[in-house]
């Protein structure tokens, strides 16, 4: 029994080690996006102006990500309004789906 917990262990250590990789190699790729991104305009790295250009790049992508995300919610508190389902169970989903998504 206790070598089956440890392989399950062992496998749930894999599982996220190599999810923190993929979200650093996204955040890697995204990062050299940038940066081809600011050298394609014009910006000579390591100046001021280069700096700005990547905060500027990341501030966008936040404001779309935050919009997105209010969006949704909206879309997910409207559904629920007009969904007419009614009863414990019901509110308990609707307010489950509310959460995630508005979260």
């Amino acid at each position: 029994m206790k070598k089956i917990f440890i392989l399950f262990l062992i496998f749930l250590n894999g599982c996220a080690n190599s999810n923190t990789e993929s979200k650093i190699n996204i955040i890697e790729k995204q990062r050299n996006k940038d940066i081809a991104t600011c050298k394609h305009y014009g910006f000579q790295k390591d100046t001021i102006e280069f700096s700005n250009c990547l905060m500027k790049l990341d501030q966008k992508r936040n404001e779309i990500l935050m919009t997105r995300k209010i969006l949704r919610c909206q879309n997910v508190r409207r559904d629920n309004a007009n969904s007419g389902v009614t009863g414990f169970w019901g509110g308990v989903l609707m307010g489950l789906r509310e959460n995630l998504a508005c979260d």
